[in-house]
């Protein structure tokens, strides 16, 4: 037993505009031209927001650079051993060879050993992430860890331009 049957009239013949049920304003060659241009014009301006959105990103990051903005590792050579309690990671050639960054760093750093002087590399951000997770060098202030290459020991710190 159809819906219609049951004494219920169908979606169509139910719901009228102007007089016409829905089903012959379908019918109708103008609407359903009308119906197609609606739906891709919905869809092109669906994709042109999605052009823009891409576009903009795409600019930004081209901008900023992929890796967010550029940053520096300063390296500082500690005149006197690191109190007792304190955190030292003893580095090799074989880890200056792995990371240049830090390499640069300590031999700027080491440029003229009767001044204290800062070396300073530039890195990227990946570069960054790397380091951290390789030696711990963004940790707070206090909790830094004292890096020891070749008998001087140094600090880190990553400044962001």
């Amino acid at each position: 037993m159809s819906y219609a049957e049951r004494g219920n009239p169908s979606f169509g013949e139910c719901c009228y505009i102007q007089g016409k049920s829905i089903e012959e304003i379908l019918k109708s060659k103008v609407n359903r031209r009308l119906l197609v241009i609606g739906v891709l014009a919905f869809i092109g301006v669906v994709l042109l927001v999605a052009t823009v959105v891409v576009a903009y990103t795409a600019l930004v990051a081209l901008i900023t650079g992929i890796d967010g903005p550029p940053q520096a590792l300063v390296v500082q050579k500690v005149p006197d051993a690191p109190p007792e309690n304190a955190s030292v990671i003893h580095l090799t050639d074989q880890d200056l060879k792995q990371h240049p960054v830090l390499d640069s760093a300590i031999r700027d750093a080491n440029r003229n050993p009767d001044v204290q002087v800062s070396g300073v590399a530039p890195m990227t951000g990946i570069e960054y992430l790397v380091l951290i997770e390789s030696f711990g060098i963004d940790a707070r202030e206090e909790d830094r860890p004292y890096l020891e290459y070749d008998g001087a020991y140094y600090l880190t710190r990553v400044l962001l331009h």
